[in-house]
């Protein structure tokens, strides 16, 4: 779930233009609102995660939201009552909530958001395996400054943070402390002991980075000297076109319409068979997955 070097064609892009890759299915996840293209869109980040050889480890972040997805699902149709098609409609007023109306509409629009959440996380846990951390930081440092360390240390906190509390949550278990305990008020005092813990951890590693940082003279010179040095290559210039490409075709894509979606009240239908414009959306979501397999063929 952290970086690994695997000398793949996407390790070896400009930070410059793996951000700029990354920026972009940003966009799409925030701007799209056809649950297709957002499905798609998830489907082609795993196609470059295959072929870059990461695949395990981003599923291990999809893993990780399935309970926060659960949740939302479960939830929405709760706490919504949206929708013409209604599916069950509860006999009791319950405080606050009043009557319960559950509909199609409102179970969708969970799923939809759902997919959005795992979509965006997959997204960013692909950016950390793919995107060398110091590489970045010491290329984005020399324009922005300090909130490239903060975006920096943003990033990595994520991973740090899931690997320390597998961690201790395997030497619980080797102390006895069983997190498979039946019952919700047992599995929470088991939890806390964790939680303390990690959170006792989290301080004393800050303090240490403060220390590190402070030793090795970060901060008082204006110019920072940089480890790597940083040169555009046909694959970065060819990459970075591509992104252009794309960028102004999503604009376009935005503009006509062609994302839109409605939920409520009535849900909208797919249209199929898809439009031209349609199509070429679709074949540029895979476009590095293409350009990763040639590399990675030829090489």
């Amino acid at each position: 779930m952290i970086y690994k070097a695997r000398n793949t064609f996407l390790q070896s892009l400009h930070p410059l233009v793996t951000v700029s890759l990354i920026f972009l299915y940003v966009l799409i996840f925030i701007f799209i609102e056809n649950p297709l293209y957002i499905l798609i869109s998830i489907l082609s980040i795993l196609a470059m995660a295959y072929m870059d050889g990461s695949g395990k480890d981003l599923f291990k972040y999809g893993k990780m939201m399935l309970p926060f997805v659960l949740l939302l699902i479960i939830l929405n149709p709760l706490l919504v009552s949206s929708g013409e098609t209604v599916i069950y409609t509860g006999h009791f007023n319950i405080p606050i909530l009043g009557r319960i109306k559950i509909t199609m509409e409102a179970i969708l629009y969970g799923l939809f958001s759902g997919f959005k959440i795992i979509g965006v996380t997959v997204l960013f846990g692909f950016g950390n395996l793919v995107i060398h951390p110091d590489r970045a930081f010491g290329y984005f440092s020399k324009f922005l400054g300090k909130s490239a360390l903060l975006v920096n240390m943003t990033l990595r906190l994520f991973t740090t943070i899931m690997n320390a509390y597998l961690n201790i949550k395997e030497v619980e278990k080797l102390r006895g402390n069983m997190m498979s305990r039946r019952g919700l008020r047992k599995r929470l005092a088991s939890s806390a002991s964790i939680v303390n813990i990690l959170f006792l951890s989290s301080i004393e590693n800050s303090a240490d980075m403060a220390e590190s940082m402070y030793s090795r003279g970060y901060g008082m010179y204006s110019k920072r000297s940089s480890y790597f040095s940083e040169r555009f290559t046909a694959g970065d210039w060819m990459m970075l076109g591509f992104i252009v490409i794309f960028f102004i075709y999503l604009i376009y894509f935005l503009v006509n319409g062609f994302h839109r979606y409605a939920f409520y009240p009535v849900l909208d239908s797919i249209k199929i068979p898809l439009s031209l414009q349609e199509i070429i959306f679709i074949i540029l979501l895979f476009i590095p997955s293409i350009i990763n397999w040639w590399w990675k063929t030829w090489k």
